[in-house]
């Protein structure tokens, strides 16, 4: 049986190459084969085809002993497909397509992406993933371009978390974005106010995730004009300066002292030290107006002489606040690091420590549970959080006659709307303050 030759292709490539083929002949047919090997050349040796001292590439040649190795290859097993086959199919084709099998074969083809057929959960929750890993940013706006806070991405696993219960009260086994419309919007609604007892300003904040998820999908059968969301103004408390002094002024320098707090059916003991953290913590809050995701990761670094510069967690915006004159004896207590703690702690401490400072007279809070307006009374004390502290600087502020726009510059309130709306000023204090203007001014 004859044996596998090579011999150079006439045409050059760029790189001034020519390929290597294999010429076998067999049973009357003539097997021409492109081995992928190409040299220049002056670096093939036609005689490698009479003697089997000499390969078809000279060792010089570069990449000279792969090539020739390949060749060789290419030829045995030439030869073998040849001896191997039997009766009809040994034919050129046959013989190509078996050493392509080999030398040349085909990349898998992937696995076609199953289409995700998403529904309103797998949707937001896919959402969620998303702005998690940081795939999903923002759009618009003057954050465009930035990741989601984690407090948006923990919204939207509350709301995903409100609709799972609502599938389970109905028995419901997937919500379809087609049945997203005002049918159900007022199904969801009944269920969080009759049978939850949802705040108002909680099943905004849930129709609000449930019409970004609609109209990112861009259906046509979603009506956002069905989906309202409800309006409300939250009836949270504020203290006022001497209220603030009364807990700034508290005596928690017996550090060997604590307080039993209870917490369900076992009783934590509370130190001093630890409630005197607590309540710088808190002063830090209401002598700046930051959020507690600001407050509470606060950095000594970023007071510069009488200005704290802080990026906010929540809206990625830069602010400048002054430092006032109360605030400096906390921060000179640190020389290191500031007071952190979680937010649920820090509410639960708070608490014990007003109610130290003598904070315990009662008021009167109104909520809108299930859509009702309720009226209950607490003491002082047991109704102060983390958010008291911006509302009390952002009040105390505006009623000691500090124009709106810059008490804005500090808070990072974008509209003179939304700060009104946040301050608890009532038409009293603003009367007042009017009657001291005019008299500043002379009029």
């Amino acid at each position: 049986m004859a044996k596998p030759k090579f011999y150079l292709d006439t045409a050059k490539s760029a790189r001034d190459t020519q390929a290597i083929k294999m010429m076998y002949s067999f049973n009357g047919q003539r097997l021409k084969y492109h081995t992928q090997v190409s040299v220049n050349e002056k670096h093939f040796q036609p005689k490698c085809n009479t003697s089997t001292n000499i390969k078809p590439v000279k060792t010089i040649a570069p990449y000279g002993e792969q090539h020739n190795k390949r060749l060789a290859d290419i030829a045995l097993d030439a030869v073998n497909i040849v001896t191997a086959a039997k009766g009809d199919e040994l034919t050129v084709k046959y013989v190509r397509e078996q050493l392509d099998l080999i030398y040349k074969p085909k990349p898998a083809k992937p696995d076609p992406t199953p289409e995700i057929k998403h529904n309103l959960i797998t949707y937001l929750e896919q959402i969620i993933a998303d702005s998690t890993s940081g795939k999903r940013l923002i759009s618009s706006g003057k954050s465009a371009g930035n990741r989601y806070t984690r407090n948006t991405i923990k919204n939207y696993g509350i709301t995903v978390s409100a609709l799972k219960r609502y599938m389970k009260h109905n028995k419901i086994n997937t919500l379809h974005f087609e049945t997203i419309n005002k049918a159900f919007y007022e199904d969801f609604r009944f269920y969080c106010y009759d049978v939850e007892k949802k705040e108002v300003s909680t099943f905004a904040g849930y129709v609000k995730d449930i019409k970004m998820a609609m109209n990112e999908i861009g259906s046509t059968a979603f009506k956002s004009k069905d989906f309202v969301k409800p309006s409300y103004e939250a009836d949270t408390i504020y203290l006022t300066l001497e209220q603030i002094d009364k807990i700034a002024s508290l005596d928690l320098s017996d550090y060997k002292k604590h307080i039993d707090l209870k917490k369900g059916n076992r009783v934590e003991k509370l130190s001093y030290a630890s409630l005197d953290k607590v309540r710088d913590l808190f002063l830090i809050g209401c002598y700046t107006g930051l959020r507690f995701s600001d407050f509470n990761t606060l950095e000594l670094k970023s007071i510069e002489n009488n200005f704290i510069n802080v990026k906010q967690v929540k809206t990625g915006g830069r602010i400048t606040i002054p430092i006032m004159s109360r605030l400096r004896p906390v921060l000179n207590k640190y020389l290191s690091n500031l007071p952190t703690l979680s937010n649920q702690k820090f509410n639960d401490y708070i608490k014990e420590v007003a109610k130290l400072a003598g904070l315990t007279e009662e008021r009167k809070i109104t909520d809108t549970r299930g859509n009702i307006k309720n009226e209950s009374f607490h003491p002082l004390y047991n109704l102060i959080t983390s958010h008291c502290c911006r509302r009390s600087y952002a009040t105390n502020m505006f009623k000691a006659g500090v124009p709106p726009m810059l008490i804005m510059s500090a808070t990072g309130h974008k509209t003179e709307t939304s700060f009104l709306k946040y301050i608890r000023a009532n038409n009293e204090d603003k009367a007042n303050l009017l009657a001291e203007t005019l008299k500043k001014l002379g009029l």
